[in-house]
């Protein structure tokens, strides 16, 4: 069966089509596009018209490719920044009326178990292991709008967060300079850590349990990948070499540092970092790099995998049902 899913995000929107059989999966399409439908958001609440309109010419051009496969069934999942626009509704009658598609705002809860579902198949993938990479892990979805934190335990989400950590709105709020001041820099990081103190007193509360225990830290969405891609030097993307790579916190310091006394326009000429993301890979690395910081990790799992994929795979296992 052919199966499409598309992850409307607050910086990126993401296509994936497959043909899923009880074999496995074929990807036939794989595309993004930078639209930063959640540009602003932050400040005023609502989602521009120039924001709207570029999203939904992506999703125009996704409906054209998702015609080309008759029979596709198609998922499209909204997260942070449709959940958080007082105009929602609005782009999202919009985008059903021109393109025919149903957009599902889901919880941040459900788009990091979704999430979880594609980093596992991402993991797994042409590996012959009986063990579970994500037995016992702390998996972590930075996004434009939001911050997703999973701990899975037994190889279950056990518990899940979304914190308003985004690239995007981080950017936004606190970087005022190009390159950032010194100053602004310390008031981001202060913001994660503030986000990140709560959420660990509500983890310990509920679930008696410090993020630090977890045996794997993995990461997926924009910013991680991006690293990764930086860190190999990757002139073409390649989401092989993605999946699975490590990430050391020495790199993730070293990445941290050079952007933070970059110019957004000399970013462009780094290899590996992609077009659209120059303004905003620093605030998404320093969430990445406090958050290793936090929990004594020298090591982060990457994915390519994440939202995207577990759309498909889950709406693969509402077909079989």
């Amino acid at each position: 069966m052919i199966l499409a899913g598309i992850d409307i995000g607050t910086n990126t929107i993401r296509l994936l089509v497959a043909d899923i059989s009880d074999q496995g999966h074929r990807e036939l399409y794989s595309g993004r596009q930078i639209t930063r439908l959640g540009q602003d958001l932050d400040r005023t609440g609502v989602l521009s018209s120039e924001a709207q309109e570029r999203s939904l010419a992506a999703l125009r051009e996704y409906t054209t490719v998702i015609n080309r496969f008759p029979g596709c069934r198609t998922m499209v999942i909204g997260t942070s920044a449709l959940r958080n626009a007082r105009n929602a509704a609005e782009f999202i009658d919009t985008v059903r009326d021109t393109t025919s598609l149903g957009i599902s705002v889901i919880s941040g809860e459900q788009e990091a178990r979704l999430t979880v579902l594609g980093v596992r198949r991402a993991l797994t993938q042409g590996r012959e292991t009986e063990r579970d990479p994500l037995r016992s892990a702390l998996v972590i979805d930075i996004g434009g709008g939001s911050t997703e934190l999973i701990i899975v335990r037994n190889g279950v989400p056990d518990a899940v967060a979304s914190l308003p950590l985004g690239a995007v709105y981080l950017t936004e709020r606190f970087v005022r300079h190009d390159p950032p001041l010194p100053e602004e820099l310390e008031e981001l990081s202060r913001e994660i850590m503030l986000l990140l103190d709560a959420w660990e007193i509500d983890i310990l509360r509920t679930h008696a349990l410090r993020p630090s225990s977890l045996a794997v830290l993995a990461g997926t969405a924009g910013t991680i990948t991006t690293l990764a891609s930086m860190e190999q030097r990757l002139a073409v993307y390649d989401p092989a070499r993605i999946n699975g790579f490590i990430l050391t916190k020495e790199a993730l310091d070293g990445w941290s540092d050079l952007l933070a006394r970059t110019s957004v326009k000399d970013r462009r000429n780094i290899t590996g970092l992609e077009q659209g993301r120059e303004d905003i890979v620093l605030a998404g690395a320093l969430i990445a790099r406090d958050i290793m910081d936090r929990y004594g990790r020298q090591e982060m799992i990457v994915s390519d995998w994440g939202l995207r994929e577990g759309i498909v795979f889950h709406l693969a296992e509402q077909e079989r049902l």
